[in-house]
């Protein structure tokens, strides 16, 4: 079963028990997944600029006794709190939530969910484009994620290991930040 928890007006956390990684030693990770509604601010974009981004990160039983001990050093007590300090003071593993199901394969629901765009964006730095759903605002586009995007998550959980294999922009891979956030 899914807990999705509301972090922001434009962010959400979801978590399942069934969602985590293994590093061949030890108990394995708990992870959870951050979408969040990020407008680019693209000129001629007929007010379609919002896009979801999506990075997984340890669930909080799982991240390091560090991070959980600065959020309360800030004040801050609650679940979605610590979640949230954790996620915009150390990051997570950049997903793409579009390749989960690509957005013009989508059986229809999709449209009926929220008012979205697809376009083809360029992954920086590669010459390569990849297709995205683009929202007018973000309460549109948050309730495409709670209701769409976290839906199909578990998906990304089939292929875990390609997903943290991937070399973050930051240096390292997936596995390394994880690790560094879970003290592994």
């Amino acid at each position: 079963m899914l807990n999705i928890l509301q972090l922001s007006e434009s962010q959400i956390y979801v978590e399942s028990e069934r969602w985590q990684c293994s590093f061949g030693h030890g108990r394995p990770v708990k992870l959870g997944l951050v979408l969040e509604a990020v407008d680019l601010d693209e000129e001629d974009d007929n007010g379609f600029s919002i896009v979801i981004d999506a990075s997984l990160l340890p669930q909080l039983e799982c991240l390091d006794g560090e991070i959980l001990e600065e959020a309360r050093a800030e004040g801050l007590e609650a679940k979605e709190e610590q979640i949230l300090y954790a996620y915009e003071s150390y990051g997570g593993v950049p997903v793409n939530i579009d390749a989960v199901q690509p957005p013009k394969a989508s059986c229809g629901f999709s449209s009926f969910v929220a008012d979205s765009t697809i376009r083809s964006t360029e992954i920086a730095g590669t010459g390569e484009s990849m297709e995205t759903r683009h929202f007018q605002n973000v309460d549109e586009a948050m309730s495409f994620a709670r209701d769409f995007y976290a839906v199909y998550a578990p998906v990304i959980f089939g292929f875990i290991d390609m997903v943290l294999d991937h070399p973050l922009r930051s240096g390292g891979t997936g596995w390394d930040r994880i690790s560094r956030m879970a003290r592994r």
